[in-house]
């Protein structure tokens, strides 16, 4: 009996992973709102519709139930990645901080070649995030403590910035990485890995220089000025004369 609960759990498990995978893989190719719930069942190899539902409850409990799994996948990267940076001195390091949270990304590549997350997360980032749904990593627990720590440590680095300004540059800088790792995939085939590696190495410059900027005295620049929507609407009727 105890060895029939063990396999049925196991199918159990092999099921949701099943479910997870397709989920993200549709999700990355459509949009969240662009795959049903039906298709991800279907893709997944389920004859039951009903799967997500079944297993996850919704489909924000499978985007939940997505991020812990790979949220998990990268923990132990993480760990060691941020034990390495510490042991070095390296705790207010913003490009090494930023490396713990970004490069472990590389390791979610399937054997087959296929790597959807990121262009996940894109969707995420942009349209979800910002409608208040939360990720795995801002729930307190222990399922992530390098991740959530990492974070710690970068906010503690750019804590002379208002905490809504940090976070949103952090937001912005996980943006960029993701978005300078779909466009590499989509021409990997013709970028040779010295390439690669350089379009990776320079956006996380790229990042890192904007996460750390200091704030500075813009009121005297234009979008500060009494008289931008004036201005904006003259240049644009302008641009439109030039070109009828």
């Amino acid at each position: 009996m105890a060895e029939a609960e063990i396999v049925e759990t196991n199918e159990t498990a092999d099921s949701k992973v099943q479910l997870i995978l397709a989920g993200e893989k549709l999700f990355a190719e459509r949009g969240v709102e662009g795959a049903s719930l039906r298709e991800i069942a279907s893709a997944a190899g389920h004859g039951n519709n009903n799967a997500v539902r079944y297993h996850f409850g919704s489909k924000q409990g499978l985007i939940q139930a997505i991020f812990r799994h790979r949220v998990m996948q990268m923990e132990p990267v993480r760990a060691k990645m941020l034990a390495e940076l510490e042991q070095r001195g390296l705790e207010s390091d913003a490009r090494a901080l930023m490396e713990v949270l970004t490069l472990p990304y590389f390791t979610l590549r399937s054997a087959d070649g296929t790597f959807s997350y990121p262009d996940f997360m894109l969707q995420y980032l942009l349209y979800h995030r910002p409608r208040g749904v939360r990720h795995t990593a801002d729930e307190a627990g222990a399922l992530s403590p390098a991740l959530n720590r990492a974070q710690q440590l970068l906010r503690e680095r750019i804590r002379y910035l208002d905490a809504e300004i940090a976070d949103r540059r952090i937001l912005h800088a996980m943006l960029t990485f993701v978005t300078a790792v779909i466009g590499a995939e989509n021409v990997l085939p013709r970028l040779a890995e010295a390439s690669y590696r350089s379009l990776i190495d320079d956006t996380l410059n790229q990042i890192v220089a904007a996460l750390v900027l200091q704030l500075q005295n813009s009121s005297a620049s234009f979008l500060h000025s009494d008289r931008v929507e004036s201005k904006w609407l003259s240049m644009l009727a302008v641009s439109g004369r030039s070109t009828t």
